[in-house]
């Protein structure tokens, strides 16, 4: 063929054509491919933002309680503290938020109430702290209903004791009662006096713990002034204060009993006897050394009720009331002589009893007085010296 040769030629070759399909399976690739790729950066930013963080739900870590009876509920929550966390805890506070129509307090079933969770962010946000709070509704239900404490039950414990004699009483009160609840209340009186009188009022305040009794479902009812009751001061002794309560037949007791004296105490006889000699201006007998004087038969003269001044009592060392009888008598000596004069028995605190009778104790009587002057015994049974105390002469 010489140098001429022939050429070969080389087809390219045939292009085939990609079906829909594999198309369609292309791009579903490519896709997920950029979702693949996109959840890695999420993941990465993830673990690069968050992976250090606490998460914390208070919602979850709180119980509520509901205690009391239906219309005096009380809803009460408890926090758990998470071991590692009781700083921030230490920030949390569960509210129970109060509505206009809802107390707390005054819970009734069906109530809702809201509860809100606080704590300190800037604490939470610097130790990387994700908490959940906010708030939530609680609905209020299984409460039982109430016992039913009356007025006059609250009051059935109190005890008053009342000590000394009218118009100086002094007041106590206690509680006797045996009830587990009514047990623990405590009985004040307001506005104490040093004393009191018969028909005084005595206010008696009762205070219990209310929280304890809305947990034990006692309905305890209230007075028209609240916890508060009035007593009277009745069933007690008095002194007599009027002249006229005195009956005649214990004024004549006195008188005779007071007559007695005169011949049972020589020591008083001696006593007085020296005085009277002296005041008289008569000579005594002091043979042997020893003075020796004697009454005279006493002859009844007047008798008089003495009473302290209202103003006046309470005050310390005052006697409050007595009957002083006067006798004419006088004092004899062995040898004869004798001067006359007026003595004077004294029988201290007449006494009105609780059931109404009216007493004195006899045995108590005592001469406390003899003069030769008539205006030195007036003075004394008409307290004319003594401001504090009314003397009224008594009828024969």
């Amino acid at each position: 063929m010489g140098l001429l040769e022939t050429k070969r030629v080389i087809q390219p070759p045939k292009r085939r054509r990609m079906t829909k399909r594999k198309r369609i399976m292309l791009a579903c690739a490519k896709a997920a491919g950029v979702v693949l790729a996109a959840f890695a950066v999420v993941i990465i930013i993830y673990m690069l933002a968050f992976a250090e963080y606490t998460y914390i739900d208070l919602s979850e870590l709180t119980a509520a309680t509901v205690t009391g009876y239906n219309g005096h509920g009380m809803l009460n929550t408890v926090t758990q503290t998470l071991a590692g966390q009781e700083e921030f805890f230490d920030t949390v506070s569960v509210n129970v938020l109060d509505t206009d129509e809802v107390k707390n307090g005054s819970l009734s079933n069906g109530d809702k109430i809201e509860i809100e969770y606080s704590y300190n962010k800037n604490y939470a946000k610097e130790h990387k702290l994700r908490v959940r709070g906010g708030s939530e509704f609680v609905t209020i239900k299984d409460l039982p209903e109430g016992t039913a404490i009356s007025y006059d039950d609250l009051f059935a414990g109190a005890k008053l004791e009342y000590t000394g004699v009218a118009p100086l009483v002094t007041v106590s009160v206690s509680n006797v009662s045996t009830d587990t609840v009514l047990s623990g209340v405590e009985y004040t009186i307001e506005g104490e006096k040093q004393y009191y009188d018969e028909g005084d009022v005595v206010r008696v305040r009762a205070q219990f713990d209310e929280a304890k009794a809305i947990e034990a479902a006692y309905d305890i009812e209230k007075g028209p002034e609240g916890y508060v009751k009035d007593y009277t001061v009745s069933g007690v002794d008095r002194y007599l204060t009027d002249a006229s309560e005195l009956p005649q037949e214990l004024l004549d007791q006195m008188k005779e009993y007071g007559a007695t004296l005169f011949g049972k105490n020589e020591g008083d006889a001696n006593e007085f006897g020296l005085r009277i000699f002296m005041a008289a201006g008569t000579m005594y007998s002091t043979s042997g050394g020893d003075y020796t004087f004697s009454w005279r038969t006493p002859v009844y003269i007047s008798s008089y009720f003495t009473c302290l001044n209202e103003e006046h009592l309470g005050e310390p060392g005052q006697q409050v009331n007595d009957v002083k009888v006067v006798y004419d008598t006088g004092i004899s000596q062995n040898d004869g002589k004798s001067v006359s004069a007026e003595a004077v028995v004294v029988f201290k605190d007449i006494i009105r009893k609780a059931d109404g009778t009216i007493t004195v104790n006899l045995d108590g009587g005592e001469i406390v007085s003899a003069s030769t002057k008539d205006s030195d015994i007036k003075n004394m049974v008409k307290a004319k010296s003594d401001d504090n105390y009314t003397s009224t002469k008594l009828e024969q």
